[in-house]
């Protein structure tokens, strides 16, 4: 067989596949007719020499400029013919093209798979690379597919992962770029906080780790930053002060007290509640009857957070007795504790909370009315009220003496379908409270009072402790507001100058702070920080009420005020807190004696607080409280059953001059 025709023949299924198969190299004729004539074939495959070039012509241009190698030649030439004039000869291998080293391979196009192969004479059809292989012009060799340029063309900029990448001409190469941003579909974008990227002025860019606070704002999560580290943060406030309900080390502080018969409640700002003391009744919410804060390892700090159920928080709490309220966020209530007169409203039940699974969401919230929702609550020893989100006020519980305010002595236990109390006007403040005898065990009185939205007052109960008109109690049995017709003409309670009341507290002496910062009390008792006046009744009309002088604290302006059963306590606008009244065998007004009530506020020295300033006081039956600057709670008088809750039973403030040191409560949520 003819040499020419086996090449031919064996050649022919690869070479018809190849762009270079109508190369001028085939020596017959009937190659040549099954090439195309013209344009891009014949530059493709001139001859080394240059002679055939123009023969074939190359008017239409050269696409892929190899053609137009031989000089005059290429792409954009117009003179069909020329190209052998003179013309450099074209390098590009081509099949049976001269080649003279013997062994060596070369590509027969970019980005292709074909190669050739030399023979030592000319250019053969050699291997095909492999699928995942192209041939590299640079040296022939098989080499990997660059795997961002695969589905690319040559010079095609694509990304790897945040960095440009420009495809080589063979797609096996690629030269790389930096973005300062991401690489998205070829382009760098802008550096962006949050593309999961570190760039400069980032510590971090995690979006995994922001979820759970670990990165905030691309920087690593630290206490003062803002942003809550869960499992390392309680809070984070956006700064690293103490004090102000979140500690310089990100731990929650507390920032509101309430304090009843020998239990001490605190909410931190969290919205965690702890309890400790006095625990009979599951006042606690523990799910027991054990007492808390009476041994080393019941101090607050190693106390669980009362369940309040699933995802609950509050938002205010209230105790003034022997039961316990929390409003929670979204507006409902739950009550636990005593239920001597149904003030917790869970039912026939005795109490609440004193035994394993009466909490959490066991624990159903107070059924105020359909779609009626809380703003604010307060729980006395036997009856509880709440605003309602309307302005309303509604209250439960024992109703010996019109407590309750439905001009009737029927006792509720649960305020459903009780319709809101007459009053004059929307309330945005309830205070309600009891009083007992000194045996702690005795019944015999309560009030309410309603903070209206003008700044006036409206109080009914027990006609010895609250305000009224000369005709109020209609019935003449002591009482106003368990009658018909004695809420509907309660008068409005106002105070000397105009001034309207910022806050309200019920009791047998009563309270309000006014919006200049001066005090008023009322009613009778050894709070009213009158000695000279000894059981006489103070302001009890709404005439008298409106007339009554501040009470001098030292010319200081009046923060907050907290009213016990037999003493009262004010914190000051300079920080100073200073108590009053009957100090009895337990030193409650933190004098470090029991000093007599026959001393008026302005005389009474400020409790001794270490340095620090109070911002919050609370006041129990025989013990006090308070919140100071620092974020600590402090508390001193009665600890018969822990209520301090520094680990011990013994009481505070009685002897030694001043308030001891012993006691800062170790309080941690």
């Amino acid at each position: 067989m003819n040499r020419n025709y086996w090449l031919l023949l064996s050649l022919a299924p690869a070479v018809a596949a190849l762009s270079v198969a109508c190369s001028s190299k085939f020596d017959t004729c009937e190659a040549r007719r099954s090439c195309p004539g013209g344009g891009n074939a014949g530059a493709a495959n001139a001859g080394a020499n240059g002679e055939s070039a123009g023969e074939a012509g190359v008017e239409d241009g050269d696409s892929d400029g190899r053609g137009g190698s031989d000089g005059k030649g290429g792409s954009n030439s117009d003179e069909g013919g020329s190209s052998g004039e003179g013309g450099a000869p074209d390098d590009s291998p081509a099949l049976f093209g001269a080649c003279s080293v013997k062994g060596a391979f070369a590509c027969v196009e970019h980005a292709g798979a074909q190669r050739l192969a030399c023979d030592g004479k000319l250019w053969q059809a050699g291997t095909t690379c492999a699928a995942d292989q192209l041939c590299d012009s640079s040296d022939g060799t098989c080499a990997a597919i660059v795997t961002e340029c695969a589905s690319a063309k040559p010079g095609v900029v694509v990304c790897r992962n945040d960095k440009l990448l420009t495809c080589g001409p063979d797609l096996v190469t690629a030269t790389e770029g930096t973005c300062e941003g991401l690489c998205k579909l070829g382009v760098c974008q802008a550096p962006t906080c949050g593309d999961e990227k570190i760039e400069k002025g980032e510590d971090c860019d995690d979006a995994a780790a922001s979820a759970s606070g670990a990165c905030v704002k691309c920087k690593v999560a630290s206490c003062g930053d803002g942003v809550v580290y869960p499992g390392h943060e309680q809070c984070d406030d956006g700064n690293k002060v103490s004090g102000d309900g979140c500690s310089a080390t990100c731990r929650a502080e507390p920032v509101e007290l309430a304090l009843g018969n020998d239990v001490t409640c605190a909410r931190s700002s969290t919205g965690l509640v702890k309890c400790w003391g006095r625990n009979d009744g599951g006042q606690l919410g523990l799910g027991d009857t054990s007492n808390r804060g009476d041994t080393a390892n019941t101090v607050p700090s190693k106390l669980s957070a009362i369940d309040l159920g699933t995802g609950r928080k509050a938002k205010a709490i209230s105790g003034r007795g022997s039961s316990v309220c929390a409003l929670l966020v979204d507006g409902d209530v739950k009550c636990w504790g005593y239920n001597s007169g149904g003030q917790p409203s869970t039912g026939n039940t005795p109490n609440h909370g004193d035994e394993p699974g009466e909490m959490g969401d066991a624990l159903t919230p107070v059924a105020l009315g359909a779609g009626l929702k809380a703003i604010g609550v307060s729980a006395a020893d036997t009856h509880t009220c709440v605003v309602l989100d309307g302005g309303g006020v509604k209250c439960w519980g024992s109703n010996i003496y019109g407590e309750l305010g439905q001009e009737s002595s029927v006792d509720a236990l649960s305020p459903e379908k009780l319709p809101t109390i007459k009053l004059a006007r929307p309330a945005i403040a309830v205070s309600a409270s009891n009083y007992l005898d000194a045996g702690k065990g005795g019944y015999f009185g309560g009030s309410t009072c309603a903070l209206l939205d003008n700044g006036n007052a409206q109080c009914w109960g027990t006609a010895s402790f609250v305000s009224h008109g000369g005709s109020a109690d209609i019935d003449n049995n002591g009482a106003i507001g368990n009658f018909a017709g004695e809420i509907s003409t309660l008068p409005a309670l106002t105070f000397s100058g105009g001034h309207a009341a910022k806050s309200i507290i019920a009791g047998s002496v009563s309270a309000a702070v006014l919006d200049d910062g001066t005090l008023r009390l009322w009613g009778t008792g050894p709070q009213l920080g009158q000695p000279d006046l000894g059981s006489t009744q103070v302001g009890l009309t709404a005439a008298t009420l409106a007339a009554l002088p501040a009470v001098q604290l030292g010319g200081k302006k009046v923060i907050s005020i907290a009213v016990g059963r037999y003493h009262a306590c004010a914190t000051l606008e300079d920080g100073a807190l200073k108590c009053w009244g009957d100090a009895g065998n337990y030193g409650q007004l933190g004098l470090g004696s029991t000093l007599p009530t026959d001393a008026a506020p302005k005389d009474v020295p400020s409790v001794d607080l270490g340095g620090h300033a109070a911002v919050q006081v609370a006041t129990g039956y025989y013990h006090t409280c308070a919140i100071l600057n620092d974020g600590t709670l402090k508390c001193w008088g009665d600890n018969s059953y822990g209520e301090l809750g520094l680990g011990d039973t013994k009481t505070r403030g009685d002897t030694g001059g001043k308030l001891s040191a012993d006691t800062t409560v170790d309080l941690t949520f």
